[in-house]
């Protein structure tokens, strides 16, 4: 089973409306078997705010729904094997 790499990307947003910049923050699921990057030096969950938590919800989200899809493709591939044999 492939484990994961989560990495949180910053890059700077528009003013808000407090005349403050802030960060925008964007998560990234990287499969540790495709990551070329160094995850035990550069992989971070930290400090993490209400926003940042459900941006992260979202990802791993997309990440388990893209899992089960690829298993519920790979059994039904698997079935339709079984019925085109006599």
């Amino acid at each position: 089973m492939d484990v994961y790499n989560i990495y949180m990307d910053e890059s700077p947003a528009a003013e808000g409306l407090d005349g403050e910049a802030g960060v925008e923050v964007e998560f990234r699921v990287v499969p540790n078997s495709s990551d070329d990057g160094d995850p035990e030096n550069n992989a971070v969950l930290a400090g993490l705010d209400l926003v940042d938590l459900i941006n992260l919800r979202d990802v791993l989200m997309q990440e388990i729904d893209n899992a089960a899809l690829s298993a519920l493709e790979a059994q039904l591939g698997t079935m339709d094997d079984e019925e085109l044999m006599p």
